[in-house]
């Protein structure tokens, strides 16, 4: 072989070496979050150590009054917004708190995703302030557990809306969102 040749064969495959290998593309994978489920959130990073101080560890659930403005027996109609939860607690911290996050209603279900807390602070028997501190929890069902988050509901009487046997829930303490 001439030497010119050789020198053009080494060199095509130095560059073609160099390329490196050329393959198909990879498969994007869509994600298997079901559409009706709420949009994906982030507990914050300190939500855990302040839970902590008011003594509550990751599987705790407190019983609520889902939507304070609606403190009623019967049923609840809800749709999706931000809410304040009351504790349905005689004792301890808990008990001067609401617990505040969205709700989220999907056809068949409620979903609650609580970031924030409002501690009420009392001096002389007197209201005199409330600080907001960081918390992660979920809104669960307090008879239907089985299959995950939220409380099952039905379909409401307007779009978007949703009614729920009764008012109460319970908050699942969670150090991430589902």
């Amino acid at each position: 072989m001439p030497t010119a040749w050789r020198a053009l064969l080494v060199a095509s495959a130095t560059f073609v070496g160099s390329m490196g290998c050329v393959s198909a593309p990879e498969e994007v994978k869509a994600s298997t979050r079901p559409k009706w489920m709420p949009p994906e959130m982030k507990c914050s990073s300190d939500a855990i150590a302040q839970m902590e101080r008011m003594q509550l560890k990751v599987g705790d659930r407190i019983p609520v009054v889902v939507d304070e403005t609606q403190n009623r027996p019967g049923s609840a109609h809800y749709k999706s917004r931000f809410v304040m939860s009351l504790p349905k607690v005689e004792e301890g911290e808990l008990k001067d708190m609401s617990i505040a996050g969205y709700l989220y209603v999907a056809n068949h279900r409620v979903f609650g995703r609580y970031d924030r807390a409002y501690v009420r602070y009392y001096e002389d028997g007197k209201l005199r302030d409330f600080y907001e501190v960081p918390f992660c929890g979920v809104l669960v069902d307090p008879r239907w557990d089985k299959d995950g988050e939220g409380i099952i509901s039905y379909p409401g009487p307007e779009p978007g809306t949703a009614v729920v046997q009764d008012s109460q829930g319970v908050i699942q303490v969670v150090d991430q969102f589902p």
